[in-house]
């Protein structure tokens, strides 16, 4: 099994960018073209997704499902610290959507709030049955952001890992139990899969970008592709990002920003695929 997703959920970031709510909706259908632009070039359908929120990306989520693209649905309310669901009505829009997977973020550090990551995780639970009840696969983004007192130049590569690791097994626990854990890339191998070895037998792993430069990106997922149960990734703004800019200060075309973008995405397929 492969998943290689392109993420443009980002909401606030994207309305930076964009300057307002119709070329936030612009935008999106450019980075859509590039992914269908993809797919039409031969990647397969059985292994290339989207994720897209509803508030800017309705139509296109409408529209990837009648085109049997794998599609991933955005729960969570943007740019929050703690977890809380978009919409009251979620499980109607799930229902109206229909997608392979249901995404939530979540930022959660095990040595941080405890009252925060339980009513967190007493949240994520309740919808991890009910996804499991409605046969939606469940995509959990799982973040570590550090305490005032982890916040050190190593945090990354020496403490995160061992949070993340920590945090899995906290929320596993708790009856949290995601089809695919969306976690940030590693800086070894090791770590990468000591994490692969605590998750259930049927989960899988797939390497966010967190906006991450071209190499550090490709350096993710090189370490991610040796390691049996990263199936994939999910990068999207060191995809789209420059491109969108520069369409944006008119120095490329809506058409140049879109193959841009398509060949952005197939690099990072090809890196993972090639494995290093």
């Amino acid at each position: 099994m492969r998943l290689y997703l392109l993420p443009f959920d980002h909401r606030h970031s994207f309305l930076e960018l964009a300057g307002s709510p119709e070329k936030v909706r612009e935008y999106k259908q450019i980075v859509y073209s590039a992914f269908k632009k993809a797919v039409a070039g031969g990647l397969s359908k059985e292994q290339a997704g989207i994720l897209v929120d509803e508030t800017y990306g309705k139509e296109i989520l409408l529209d990837a499902r009648k085109k049997k693209f794998i599609t991933a649905y955005a729960l969570e309310k943007s740019g929050q610290k703690e977890f809380m669901f978009g919409r009251r009505d979620y499980k109607n829009r799930l229902k109206l959507f229909k997608p392979h997977y249901a995404k939530v973020l979540i930022r959660y550090n095990p040595d941080g709030n405890t009252a925060l990551n339980k009513r967190q995780t007493k949240k994520l639970a309740g919808l991890s049955k009910y996804l499991i009840q409605q046969k939606i696969k469940f995509l959990l983004e799982v973040l570590a952001p550090p305490t005032e007192g982890q916040k050190k130049a190593d945090y990354d590569s020496a403490l995160r890992p061992k949070l993340v690791v920590k945090a899995i097994r906290e929320l596993q626990l708790a009856g949290v139990n995601p089809d695919i854990w969306k976690l940030e890339g590693m800086d070894n191998i090791t770590d990468l899969e000591k994490i692969a070895q605590i998750i259930k037998p049927n989960s899988r792993i797939i390497i966010l970008g967190r906006g991450e430069s071209r190499q550090k990106a490709e350096q993710w997922l090189k370490i991610g592709s040796k390691v049996d149960k990263v199936i994939g990734f999910a990068i999207g703004r060191t995809v789209f990002q420059q491109p969108l800019l520069n369409y944006k200060n008119k120095k490329i075309n809506k058409q140049q920003a879109i193959n841009q973008i398509m060949k952005n995405y197939l690099h990072f397929v090809n890196i993972f695929e090639r494995g290093g």
